[in-house]
């Protein structure tokens, strides 16, 4: 069961990243979410963990990492990292690390607090030949129970592995795009397979409303 305790950081509580951030505007924004990114083997990482210490003095290197991978940032405090554009990324937080899973192609603008440095990742939709650590493999299965507390956090699956989502009732989980998935019901399970790469977000329906979770699915 995916139990992941990790929690959304508080973006903008720091004075000197949030001003960082408004100059920088959105002008570059929308830009980096449709710019194609450029593959090359040599220089990309597949869909890995890819951890970096905010500790470490001087500038911070871009990284180019496949989509469905995992940008980690430690020690690095709570409302202390933005990631720009947002869309690209989910990110978590517990325990002085932040890890941002990478669930859309395109260029993420990391800021991190309190010297407003910055981090630039690519992020192509395949990097053939490399790794996919960071996601979980064929013929495995992933949980999300409806009923922990904790908000779902992106994973990202290989095609052949299996998204359930648990205590929820028929006709209650929508997925966009829909015709990426098919989804099986069966004593308060959802068990869906993806047909294909793709980024898809579930929306369940709660008697207190909805939750959402955006899953990554990669060959």
């Amino acid at each position: 069961m995916m139990r992941t305790h990790w929690h959304r950081p508080r973006l903008g509580s720091a004075a000197l990243l949030g001003l960082v951030l408004m100059l920088a505007g959105t002008a570059g924004t929308a830009a980096a979410a449709g710019r194609p990114v450029t593959v090359n083997a040599a220089t990309c990482e597949g869909a890995v963990v890819h951890s970096v210490d905010a500790t470490q003095p001087g500038q911070l290197p871009p990284l180019c990492i496949a989509l469905g991978g995992v940008v980690q940032i430690i020690n690095l405090g709570p409302g202390s990292l933005a990631a720009q554009p947002s869309t690209l990324v989910d990110c978590a937080y517990a325990a002085g690390t932040h890890r941002c899973r990478l669930i859309r192609a395109g260029t993420v603008r990391f800021t991190l607090a309190p010297d407003a440095r910055v981090m630039t990742v690519q992020v192509p939709a395949a990097v053939p030949g490399q790794p996919t650590t960071a996601c979980s493999p064929p013929g495995s299965v992933v949980d999300l129970d409806t009923t922990e507390e904790m908000r779902w956090w992106a994973p990202c699956l290989r095609i052949g592995a299996t998204l359930r989502v648990i205590n929820l009732g028929p006709g209650l989980l929508r997925a966009a795009p829909a015709d990426a998935v098919t989804c099986r019901y069966a004593a308060g399970i959802h068990a869906c397979q993806f047909r294909r790469p793709a980024t898809v977000v579930f929306t369940a329906t709660l008697d207190s409303g909805s939750r959402s979770v955006t899953a990554v699915a990669i060959r």
